[in-house]
């Protein structure tokens, strides 16, 4: 969806986690005052979400217009599918967004290609600060010398449990510390208590994002920097479970489950009763759900825990834009200004820059408060967070889903699909 201006005056629907992640605590957003434009400019900005993030989203860039006269700011929102293949279109035919979100994985690609444009010379030029910026997170974005791009918020994992159902089913959600064998005792019984026709657990096998943390629980890696970081038997026994969970009926089948863009989509319909998400996302799943929801750590976590603080997405600006200067002035508005982070608030996360983590959290509600508290538990305990993605990687995460639903509709055994993925994805990789 493109629209040129957003809607004024929405209300703000704040959804995610804050921790302060030894961010500093300096005042003032570090925001450098705007030229004046040498005449009009049009920029593009493009990024997926959920309406509400498009809500405070519009609603910020009205905002950063009225403070840019001169400048405005054309929106390319929508979902997430299919959004990586929209952008690498555009960028093939030299029509790329100024400004736009774009997820971890795919970040090194995209820099590797020289598609984004270094935001060193912004912050040389007077139009980017990292006034309140932690080094690291500079450094993670930092591809062959170049500030490839800066996260715009930082989440972490979490698994959602529909109290309500649960409740009506006799089913006791499983408390903080389970294992994951009490997540599939838990969904047997919700399968089982209902005849049907409530699943336990939306099917997680194609997600690689799940398979991350369980990966980290044993020890092992998803990616690192050299490539595959797992054994074949890790990804066996992972593609076993929810095997194991789908011959039980606790898990969606493969039909039902490719009916959901998002796993949380199927608990909000009721068609599942729990399911991963990230701790940003908490808040508007409650919200459109319409039921109560516990939120807990990804099961697993006690023994050896494999959650960690991740980014949750990364502004860049294009190499292709045409008007870097006052494109690296909206990113520095999105990322550094109080007011700015005051509308956006938490939706996608806790903000990177510490000066403005007061202005964005001040009005958490009951629901991101426990997302809070989660994300203060992953910090205080949970894993170190992974080297940025290899090259290759955006590929590799693709395989992942197209082995697995292969594995889901009987296609190839776990062992056959857990060996040939390997291969490609170290193939992929170099």
């Amino acid at each position: 969806m493109v629209t040129q201006r957003g809607r004024k005056g929405l209300p703000l629907a704040a959804v995610g986690v804050v921790a302060a992640l030894s961010l500093s605590a300096c005042a003032g957003g570090g925001a450098p005052a705007a030229e004046e434009s040498q005449g009009p400019v049009e920029l593009r900005m493009s990024w997926w979400g959920s309406d509400a993030r498009h809500e405070v989203t519009n609603e910020v860039l009205d905002l950063f217009e009225e403070k840019n006269p001169g400048i405005t700011v054309v929106r390319d929102f929508g979902g997430f599918d299919g959004y990586l293949d929209k952008i690498t279109t555009q960028y093939t035919g030299g029509n790329s967004p100024d400004v736009v979100q774009l997820y971890n994985e795919v970040l090194r690609e995209f820099a590797s290609r020289g598609q984004t444009a270094d935001l060193n010379t912004a912050i040389e030029g007077g139009e980017l600060s990292l006034d309140g910026w932690p080094d690291d997170l500079v450094e993670t974005n930092t591809i062959d010398g170049q500030l490839s791009a800066l996260p715009f918020g930082l989440s972490t994992h979490a698994f959602i449990f529909d109290e309500a159902r649960s409740a009506e089913l006799g089913v006791e959600v499983p408390a903080e510390d389970y294992s994951w064998d009490d997540l599939k005792e838990y969904a047997t019984a919700i399968s089982t208590a209902s005849g049907g026709a409530l699943y336990g657990v939306t099917d997680l096998s194609h997600s690689y994002q799940v398979f991350e943390v369980w990966a980290k629980q044993n020890k092992e890696e998803f990616l690192t920097a050299e490539g595959i970081g797992f054994t074949a038997d890790t990804l066996v026994d992972y593609w076993d479970y929810w095997a194991e969970m789908r011959a039980a009926k606790a898990a969606t089948p493969p039909d039902v489950t490719s009916e959901y863009a998002s796993p949380y989509d199927a608990v909000i319909q009721g068609t599942a009763a729990s399911t991963f998400l990230f701790a940003n996302q908490y808040a508007g799943v409650v919200s459109n759900s319409g039921n109560p929801l516990a939120l807990l750590r990804m099961p697993g976590e006690a023994k050896n825990p494999g959650q960690y603080l991740r980014t949750a997405m990364n502004l860049l600006v294009s190499s292709q834009s045409k008007h870097p200067a006052e494109a690296a002035l909206l990113v520095n508005f999105l990322l550094n200004d109080p007011e700015a982070n005051a509308i956006l608030g938490i939706e996608r996360g806790v903000p990177a820059n510490g000066n403005v983590v007061k202005a964005a959290t001040e009005n958490v509600d009951e629901n991101n408060a426990k997302a809070i508290a989660l994300i203060e538990s992953v910090r205080e305990h949970g894993a170190a967070a992974p080297v940025p993605a290899p090259t290759g990687s955006g590929t590799v995460n693709t395989l992942f889903t197209e082995f697995a639903q292969q594995v889901q509709f009987g296609s190839l055994s776990s062992k056959d699909a857990a060996d040939q993925f390997i291969a490609q994805a170290k193939s992929e990789l170099g």
